[in-house]
């Protein structure tokens, strides 16, 4: 899936779909099969579908149907490129009305790069039943495939695990919905001056709508955010990737640099305290020898680690991990400055054409430490395992 959505991610860049007809055929049915839709079968992959009995014109672009027909289906609709942006809320009444004698499980209106993704079997005005969205040109790949894995691969809408999601989400409350939603406006006023902070931005955001809540709460929440929004939570500030921007260090107008949390191994000599927890010391070179917190295991490709979560979101990667050597174009110019800087240090050192962990290290986030190791954009709440199942974002509640 990932290297179809880099593709089209390049394609959506050159600008090279030119109508909905582009946007339908080669980019929608491309990403539909890919999810295990067979878009060979007519019953199942209905394109023109007559949604409506009495308005003849009324035809959803692509509709999706498993077995159980309404419970599971899925209705697209497709238009061009940029097409939606200027009246999204026609758009959403003509998917409202796509529904009204058959409903659908999803309703999804998409130009190709941009996705929004709609619950029918809920209450509210239509606009409210969003659950999901993203834009395909822009966000991290790990982030996109993520959301259509969990919502439009045929398997987990047939088993109602789609189903299952969608609800969770709608029923966050009030706050965390609202947080959830100004969070990409809140990223792209970072860059902006006077240079907020991820937390202050988001703050910011929703007392313009008249909700108040305090940075804390924003940065509980971030802590428990996809990635791509952890990488920008901790991102250094003036740092080259996602970190805040402004004037540069002892220009007019440039604000005093804030320390920025350093990666530092963790001290050998005497034995660390995590959580009220005293570890013997450990040679470097060797995995910590007693528990320091929640223990994750990553193993993605050559790259491998045994890490302890901290108070706070912090990770713990024990010494003796391995990570890739080899960077993959996704990665961001932050993981490869962390990568570069870890080497300088001593703390990777290669060996046989691997990077290893000389001693334990701590990364502000899970997400930071997922990146270093595995030298691409990933999704950290996948790739770290815990024994029982749960995720890193459950710990942190």
């Amino acid at each position: 899936m990932h290297e179809i959505l880099l593709d089209i991610q390049q394609r959506l860049r050159r600008q090279e779909y030119k109508n909905e007809e582009h946007v339908r055929l080669s980019l929608v049915a491309r990403v539909v099969q890919e999810l295990g839709w067979n878009v060979w079968d007519p019953t199942e992959v209905y394109t023109e579908f007559k949604a409506t009995r009495k308005e003849d014109h009324t035809r959803v672009d692509v509709a999706l149907f498993t077995h159980d027909f309404e419970d599971t289906a899925v209705f697209i609709e497709c238009k061009g490129v940029g097409a939606f942006a200027a009246d999204l809320a026609a758009v959403e009444k003509q998917l409202r009305d796509y529904n009204r004698d058959h409903t659908a499980l999803f309703t999804i209106i998409t130009d190709g790069r941009h996705w929004r993704f709609y619950f029918s079997f809920t209450s509210g005005e239509f606009k409210d039943k969003l659950f999901c969205k993203f834009d395909l040109q822009q966000d991290a790949l790990d982030e996109v495939a993520g959301c259509l894995d969990a919502f439009l691969r045929r398997d987990n809408i047939a088993n109602h695990s789609a189903r299952r999601k969608a609800e969770a989400y709608l029923m966050l409350g009030k706050k965390e919905r609202a947080l959830q939603d100004v969070l990409p406006d809140a990223q792209k006023l970072v860059s902006q001056p006077p240079f907020p902070s991820l937390p202050e931005a988001m703050v910011q955001l929703l007392a313009a709508k008249g909700l108040t809540i305090a940075p804390a709460e924003a940065q509980i929440f971030l802590m428990a955010a996809p990635p791509a929004a952890q990488a920008l939570a901790f991102a250094e500030p003036g740092g080259p990737a996602l970190a805040r921007r402004g004037p540069a260090a002892g220009s007019p107008g440039a604000r005093p640099k804030p320390a920025a949390p350093k990666e530092q191994p963790a001290p050998k000599p005497t034995a660390p305290r995590v959580a009220g927890i005293t570890a013997d010391p450990t040679p470097a070179g060797q995995p910590a020898a007693a528990p320091l917190g929640e223990r994750f295991e990553l193993q993605q490709g050559p790259a491998r680690a045994t890490a302890y979560l901290q108070p706070g979101g912090a990770l713990l990667v024990a010494a003796g991990a391995v990570a890739a050597a080899d960077a993959a174009a996704s990665l961001s110019a932050g993981g490869a400055a962390t990568r570069q800087r870890l080497l300088a240090d001593g703390v990777l050192e290669p060996r046989g054409g691997q990077l290893v962990f000389t001693a334990d290290h701590l990364f502000p986030s899970a997400n930071a430490a997922a990146v270093a190791l595995v030298a691409r954009s990933i999704n950290a709440q996948t790739a770290w395992q815990h024994p029982s199942g749960r995720q890193v974002r459950d710990f942190l509640r």
